[in-house]
């Protein structure tokens, strides 16, 4: 998701301003007037505002807004030139899920989208496995040490939908070892071994992560070579490697974040 510029932020602001009975644009006291209200009479005001057209999701009007100190308009050429923060001696670690779509469809229904099955493969590439390899590839560029997964795990109880897939979030449950604790439901004995596997990687990058996952096999990430680590992937416990291209190839021709709006 991009993120505001200062102009589009205002507007939105002047929105829910005028419609609290505290000016638009023109009043200098609007800010002031909003800060008298109460807090229930401003989200309800904000909830008005309409969404931007999107070719994705709806995208939420209030966001982190560009001031060129801590939000940025140009990311994707400050990342290209190295220019983001390289601790000494810290390895990173980025990665993404095989259908994050598969989360973001619950939304898309409540707002009565109704994307193809092209559009949300574009979602896929444009919000998710085409910016974490950008990411993991801009590291390896400036010599950070840096991982990269792709998790694959769809298990019966985490399932939100017979198709939700290894979905935006879903990884979660297995790094804390709490599935069943959310689901209510028994893991499977492969989804338990899974869950053992990525906790003791998760913990070795914690305690050690310059060398920890190393010790697990994992490969320091770079564009060329089996340097992708999957993990939950069919029927494999452990993390398999393969050639970031087999997922990354069609991320030339999907360079428009826009075609994964609403995404976060």
């Amino acid at each position: 998701m991009t993120p505001n510029s200062p102009e589009m932020s205002a507007l939105y602001f002047h929105n829910v301003s005028v419609t609290l009975g505290c000016g638009g644009e023109s009043d200098s006291q609007a800010l002031e007037c909003v800060r008298t209200k109460d807090f229930r009479a401003v989200l309800k005001a904000a909830l008005l505002v309409s969404y931007e057209p999107s070719k994705a999701l709806p995208r939420p009007a209030f966001h982190p807004t560009v001031d060129n100190k801590t939000v940025f308009a140009d990311y994707a050429s400050l990342a290209a030139a190295g220019k983001f923060a390289k601790l000494v001696n810290a390895p990173y670690i980025a990665g993404n899920l095989d259908y994050e779509a598969g989360y973001y469809k619950i939304s898309a229904y409540a707002a009565k989208k109704n994307l193809t099955a092209f559009e949300w493969d574009l979602f896929n590439l444009a919000g998710f496995t085409c910016p974490t390899g950008t990411e993991a590839a801009n590291r390896a560029k400036y010599n950070v040490p840096v991982f990269r997964y792709r998790y694959f795990g769809t298990w019966p109880n985490l399932q939100l939908y017979p198709t939700s897939g290894a979905y935006h979030g879903s990884e979660l449950e297995m790094v804390f070892g709490t599935a069943e604790d959310v689901s209510g439901l028994p893991n499977t004995a492969t989804e338990n071994a899974v869950s053992r596997y990525m906790m003791k990687a998760w913990a070795m990058f914690v305690a050690a992560p310059a060398h920890g996952l190393s010790e697990l096999g994992w490969p320091f990430y770079e564009p060329e070579g089996k340097t992708l680590v999957r993990l939950g992937y069919g029927d494999d416990t452990k993390a398999s490697f393969v050639e970031p291209s087999v997922y990354d190839a069609r991320c030339p021709a999907v360079n428009d974040p826009s075609l994964a709006q609403g995404a976060f």
